[in-house]
């Protein structure tokens, strides 16, 4: 690989000596000279640990390999409930979603089959320094859920060195796609240790998962800051500031706005189109056959598609195939997102476009002693939860930019929150902010049912247009207070089924 970490040479890349995007060379050039050119020693190595002999090692044993039936108990399961009811009462797995009941119900996936989920990341290794390496995982849909998260259950995929961010990540991902390409064709063999025999299975790819900038990489769609910004691809419009170049998913048009490519009306947000199949591949082929560089970035703005996604390499009856297999993140949306977005405003910190004045932020209660007082508040909790309950509330005024975690977020805006703030913000904040509460609490029980789902959806589609009437107050000022985490919380509901 590229020492700068640009890119891996495999694929169009593999007979270069040298980086084309940095002029790196390839190889020691202290070896080649010394050896007359006959000793090519890489300047940089990255790692692919092929899923298959992974796999083969996991069913080997009795004790993994009757863990991996999951997927063929709960299948019978499923579909016995679903012929007598018509639908599922609870929703627990992936494997309860539409999409896969299709495929199993078309036959694309037996009770033999492999299901996987991959999954990319960068890796902080140290503390306080940036992401040095990026990693990239299997997870095992086989596994019932309890099982498939935990460490000796998940399966490394492969590992990107730093020093910096990978700059073509598909380099990197071809060798560990084209062993799964060729398992999808060839089919694994595999001895089932609790079956006492071989079988041979197909290798199904459910869901690609990353954050942000890493489903962007992997999709090959413009980002969270396009125009056509959803990483669900569902087509809805953004809007940007007067002077600005990022969109944002508002959904009311401010008024006396008149910004180019912004001014549609106002979106209902109970009628966004839902992803289709049909749709981005009618868009990727408009991209695709762009003459020039000019025609290429006006076709992305619009299509909200860059390039085509490695994935889309696979064969199609062995994927759920973009934009379906584009998940959600429930994880980054939730614990992060929203909350970095509310604890913002909530304190007044976040930006401020002129003429807007934050002095007539009504919202903005969380400042100087009120802000000091909250944040022991909120470590004097630790006192009346159990001792099990995990990581314990720190002060947020003292710790919020000093390694505040995930846990921490969620604890504080969905657990403690809604009675530390209570009389605190203005009442129709609250209120919004306890619809919020509601969509989230249901959206992240381990059993959602029917009820909850449409209770959820009622509860998030009511905050998010309350949101930007009682903060935007349809103000071309403050559409950036409407950050892509605004309209992936309305999906959740929706991605459930």
């Amino acid at each position: 690989m590229c020492v700068k970490s640009c890119i891996a040479y495999t694929g169009p890349f593999v007979d270069l000596n040298a980086c084309p995007l940095c002029s790196e060379p390839r190889y020691d050039q202290f070896c080649l000279e010394s050896s007359s050119g006959l000793e090519k020693v890489p300047c940089q190595e990255f790692h692919t640990i092929p899923i298959g002999p992974q796999l083969q090692a996991l069913y080997r044993s009795p004790e993994s390999a009757s863990c991996a039936h999951y997927l063929r108990s709960e299948s019978h399961c499923m579909h016995a409930e679903l012929d007598h009811a018509g639908s599922l009462d609870q929703y627990s797995d992936v494997l309860h979603g539409m999409d896969l009941i299709k495929v199993f119900e078309d036959g694309c996936i037996d009770e033999n089959d492999i299901v996987l989920m991959f999954s990319i990341n960068g890796a902080q290794l140290y503390a306080k320094k940036a992401s040095a390496c990026w990693i990239y995982i299997w997870v095992l849909l086989n596994l019932s859920p309890a099982e498939r998260y935990k460490k000796k259950r998940v399966f490394i995929g492969g590992f990107i060195p730093g020093p910096n961010n990978p700059k073509n990540i598909d380099s990197f991902l071809f060798p560990g796609l084209q062993h799964l390409v060729t398992l999808q064709k060839e089919r694994l063999r595999i001895w089932d240790a609790v079956l006492q025999r071989e079988v041979e299975s197909k290798v199904f790819l459910a869901l690609i998962t990353a954050d942000g900038p890493g489903m962007m990489h992997v999709t090959g769609m413009v980002g969270y800051h396009g125009k056509h910004g959803c990483r669900l691809y569902c087509g809805m419009q953004g809007r940007r500031e007067h002077h600005g170049t990022h969109y944002f998913p508002a959904l009311l048009k401010p008024l006396n706005y008149n910004v180019s490519g912004c001014t549609h009306g106002d979106i209902d947000v109970k009628n966004l189109l839902v992803p289709s199949r049909k749709r981005y591949h009618e868009n990727l082929r408009i991209v695709i056959l762009s003459s020039n560089n000019s025609q290429y970035r006006t076709r992305c703005l619009e299509t909200g598609i860059s390039k085509p996604s490695i994935f889309s390499g696979l064969d199609p009856s062995s994927t759920l195939r973009l934009p379906h297999s584009a998940g959600s993140d429930i994880m980054h949306l939730a614990a992060l997102n929203l909350t970095d977005l509310m604890i913002s405003l909530w304190r007044g910190t976040i930006d401020c476009t002129r003429p807007d004045d934050k002095s007539t932020w009504d919202w903005a209660v969380l400042r100087g002693d009120v802000w000091q007082d909250h944040g022991r508040a909120v470590a004097a909790a630790l006192h009346y939860l159990p001792s099990s309950f995990d990581r314990p509330p720190r002060n947020i005024a003292d710790k919020l930019t000093s390694g505040y975690k995930a846990w921490e977020f969620l604890l504080y805006l969905y657990g403690l929150g809604p009675g530390l703030l209570y009389g605190i913000l203005p009442d129709r904040f609250f209120t919004n902010y306890c619809k919020l509460i509601l969509g989230i609490r249901l959206m992240n029980q381990h059993r959602i049912s029917e009820v909850n789902v449409r209770d959820a959806h009622r509860a998030l589609l009511s905050f998010a247009q309350e949101f930007e009437l009682f903060y935007c107050q349809c103000l071309p000022t403050c559409i950036h207070f409407v950050r892509p985490c605004m309209h992936s919380l309305v999906h959740l509901p929706h991605e459930v089924l």
